[in-house]
């Protein structure tokens, strides 16, 4: 009984690590895309109420 919990949680462990490497890209420019658009918005907002 422990031993298959050992092996489903090292199991579990490396899909978390295989899906870490192949998604982290994508979504990190996913995100720091939102991050520029929001960043160009408030500072056009600034802009225009000086």
């Amino acid at each position: 009984m422990k031993m298959s919990k050992n092996l489903a949680l090292m199991a579990l462990g490396a899909g978390a690590v295989l899906a870490y490497q192949k998604y982290n890209k994508p979504i990190r420019n996913q995100v720091e895309k939102v991050i520029d658009k929001t960043m160009k918005k408030s500072e056009n907002q600034l802009g225009n109420m000086m």
